[in-house]
């Protein structure tokens, strides 16, 4: 069996342990957990762990590099996007699957909550990797946005990449997905067994 293996053993600051999880080829690893306990600080802690040399990380936030350009349209920010790695294809694909083509004369500052998030999961998803690390997101999705991104991270986890993935519980996730559940709960991370929703 593959797996990747985070390359050193994570410390986790907030609870004084080390911590070594080997995420495996085309698996979903969810980390839930009510707010405020640290579930996107330990994701930003597993993204820095995994070996360079394994894994190109893709992180929502280096997005908003672009959302600080408030005054271009969203058909501009498609024809500027010039980002490492970015596969116009898979971004066209997303754009057109999430209708972000029928807002591209709309300025960046004028999408709504839902809009804005399509667009950061296009740019978040437009890289080929080992490894995706999302944080929260089906946030802001209404329900044809969120079975849009269901259906493509699980054509992503079939095709085998690994997801890691904070949400604060599985109510999210449609039936019959297979994940393996990371909960933090009294300061405790507890890692279960692989089980299908």
């Amino acid at each position: 069996m593959n797996i990747f293996e985070l390359s050193d053993p994570l410390f986790l600051p907030h609870c004084g342990c080390e911590l070594q999880i080997p995420i495996n080829v085309g698996s979903c690893v969810v980390l839930t957990g009510e707010n405020g306990i640290g579930k996107s600080t330990l994701l930003r802690h597993f993204s820095h762990q995994i070996s360079l040399e394994t894994r190109v990380v893709v992180e929502q936030k280096a997005s908003e590099y672009f959302f600080d350009r408030k005054l271009i349209t969203l058909k501009q920010f498609f024809l500027s996007a010039d980002l490492p790695h970015f596969n116009k294809e898979i971004f066209l694909s997303l754009w057109n699957q999430f209708e972000l083509h029928v807002k591209e004369q709309r300025l960046i500052s004028h999408l709504s909550g839902g809009e804005s998030q399509a667009l950061k999961l296009c740019l978040a998803l437009c890289k080929e990797c080992a490894f995706y690390f999302l944080d929260e997101p089906f946030h802001y999705l209404d329900k044809n946005r969120r079975k849009i991104l269901i259906t493509y991270l699980e054509q992503l986890r079939v095709s085998g990449h690994a997801l890691l993935i904070v949400e604060h519980n599985l109510e999210g996730f449609p039936a019959g997905w297979k994940v393996q559940p990371l909960v933090i709960q009294d300061n405790i991370l507890k890692q279960g067994d692989e089980w299908i929703i």
